[in-house]
């Protein structure tokens, strides 16, 4: 069974998981690591790599291509949510996109989860490279 979130908003966090949109923008969703086709849009969704001790802060689940892609990301809580979370793409043959950009995420508690979204340049990346950085607390990407 395919799974459809809608999106209020590029950045919307409500509490939870709870969003919405019109159906003719929703993707189906996959999990994050899954590359692949989808068969209802023909976009390629990427592997993600969160380099550190981001791997163990953050996970990124369901990504759809609503203002860029945008995917739930989770707070793990078992190290301080990053101050800044920055990625790059790259291509199938492993070149990079362009330098580092700034992740737009909500503040997140320990377990909650929120939506997170990705400006990305190539139209279907193959790979989405993370890097957290802990210079202080949480900062707003705004």
């Amino acid at each position: 069974m395919r799974n459809v979130i809608a999106i209020s908003a590029v950045i919307a966090w409500l509490g939870g998981s709870a969003q919405c949109v019109p159906p003719t923008l929703a993707q189906p969703l996959v999990p994050a690591g899954q590359a692949g086709e989808s068969k209802s849009a023909g976009f390629r969704y990427p592997r993600f790599e969160l380099q550190g001790k981001l791997s163990a802060t953050l996970t990124v689940s369901g990504c759809e291509y609503i203002s860029g892609m945008t995917c739930k990301v989770s707070y793990t809580g078992t190290n301080p949510l990053p101050s800044r979370v920055y990625f790059v793409e790259f291509d199938e043959a492993g070149h990079q996109a362009g330098r580092e950009v700034r992740l737009l995420y909500p503040r997140l508690e320990p377990g909650e989860t929120g939506s997170a979204t990705f400006r990305i340049r190539l139209s279907s990346p193959a790979r989405v490279r993370l890097r957290g950085e802990w210079k202080g607390p949480w900062q707003s990407p705004y």
